[in-house]
């Protein structure tokens, strides 16, 4: 039998050990008879391996990737115990994540499905990686599961039909899951919905207390959250009536990461530094720019923050996300400033479901987030012209009907040329609601500098 061989020397160590990460993420099981094709399993690895570089700081020798055909079972198994058993010592942190297709065994277990998944081995039982990382029990092992275990629709990453019994025993391993027994693991148009909402905490920096430590319940609040709101706009989701949760084994008040003072949530302070702009950026720009700066900018009392995925620096074709955080409830209006100078209403669009830009102090609101009003993921491509661009943020402390009111006609219908012109009407009549007797009316901005790459 090819595992007891494989038991025998799992406690042998190497002299370069350390930490280790192996991401494992299927979006073609085209082998399968029947099996859906993922959208978002090969992406999310690239996200996750950013967070555990950038955030969490792993090397990037120290994480190991294997996307769809690379996947397969002889390398996933192979790998776990070469690198996360045989490369660390006690103390060192390992992670696994998975991202793809998971399902239900004849016994009622649960499998992760490698590529090979028509193979006898292709369904590799939890009990198999359960059995390898209690061995290593004396390192800081983190399971990341991506994957639902009961079938569902196409845009869900099960293909089984039975309820899953529960989740092995994985000794002193923290275990989240993308979703709860019996609900399915829902994905976006591009990326799973747990994996976003996850490497989003980390990436923001979700806490709430404001004591510098991200810990496990703070992420999985964060987690819960996001998902709850995204499964309320998507009506497949609403109509199964199961939920989406994530499920989270392990010490909730045990600190994830802690938080360098740059990455730490605080209060949104205005923006001083200067915009370096190219020198052929257009007269209509700067002007347009001049006008976020001096009329919009000053004004963010409710704390309002603006990320977006990936960094500053987009490419033509590329999907992109952002993520807004407010200190307060109201609502969300996301402005685009082309590098022409025209001006466009990103969020909401004419296809979006109601309440998608409601903001809960605190709480990250992703854009875009849910299904459009035709049951369709929605996604913001970005696309030409190339250069230097700005998104602005507007934030009102009541409900959207209002803030769209104060937008100039024909916005949200497609790019306006006169950017400059538009921006000082918008201004005037917020400042308008503002100083309003009766409704008093609070707002609040912020802009995000990007450029735009071919």
């Amino acid at each position: 039998m090819i595992l007891r061989t494989v038991f025998a020397c799992l406690l042998a160590t190497t002299a370069f050990a350390g930490d280790r990460a192996l991401l494992i993420g299927i979006d073609d099981y085209s082998a399968i008879d029947g099996a859906p094709r993922l959208n978002g399993a090969v992406a999310d690895i690239a996200r996750m391996e950013r967070v555990l570089t950038d955030r969490l700081g792993f090397a990037a020798e120290e994480v190991l990737s294997l996307a769809d055909n690379a996947a397969h079972y002889d390398a996933i198994l192979s790998n776990l115990i070469d690198r996360l058993v045989r490369e660390t010592n006690p103390g060192d942190r390992v992670v696994l994540y998975f991202a793809g297709l998971g399902t239900t065994l004849p016994d009622g277990s649960q499998a992760l499905v490698a590529f090979d998944g028509d193979a006898v081995l292709g369904r590799i039982p939890m009990s198999t990686f359960a059995d390898i990382l209690n061995v290593i029990a004396d390192r800081d092992v983190t399971v990341i599961l991506d994957t639902g275990f009961d079938g569902g629709p196409p845009n869900a990453r099960g293909i089984a039909g039975a309820v899953a019994q529960g989740m092995p025993h994985m000794g002193e391993a923290t275990v989240w899951s993308a979703a709860s027994a019996g609900q399915f693991a829902w994905e976006d148009i591009d990326r799973g919905v747990f994996t976003h909402a996850f490497t989003e905490a980390l990436s923001i920096g979700v806490d709430p207390d404001g004591d510098g430590q991200l810990t496990n319940g703070e992420i999985l609040e964060h987690v819960s959250a996001a998902q709850e709101a995204w499964c309320n706009a998507l009506p497949a989701c609403v109509a199964d009536a199961r939920g989406f949760a994530p499920h989270f084994v392990g010490d909730r008040a045990a600190t994830f990461i802690e938080l360098a003072p740059e990455h730490q949530e605080q209060p949104r302070v205005e923006i001083t530094d200067p915009i370096e702009l190219d020198d052929g950026a257009p007269a209509s720009f700067r002007e347009t720019l001049g006008f976020i700066t001096d009329l919009f900018a000053p004004s963010n009392t409710a704390g309002l923050s603006l990320t977006v995925s990936g960094g500053d620096t987009i490419k033509i074709g590329e999907t992109v996300s952002f993520t807004a955080l407010a200190e307060r409830p109201g609502t969300l209006l996301l402005l685009d400033v082309d590098p022409t100078g025209a001006l466009t209403q990103v969020y909401p669009s004419r296809l979006s479901a109601d309440g998608v830009t409601r903001m809960s102090p605190g709480r990250a609101l992703s854009i875009p987030n849910g299904v459009s009003i035709n049951g369709r993921p929605m996604v913001i491509r970005v696309s030409e012209p190339a250069g230097q661009g700005v998104l602005l943020a507007l934030f009102i402390e009541s409900d959207l009907p209002v803030l769209t009111d104060v937008m100039p006609a024909g916005l949200a219908g497609g790019p306006l040329p006169n950017g400059s012109q538009s921006l000082f009407e918008i201004s005037q009549r917020l400042l308008k609601l503002e100083a309003d007797t009766e409704s008093r009316i609070a707002w609040s901005a912020t802009y995000l500098p990007y450029r735009i790459e071919h």
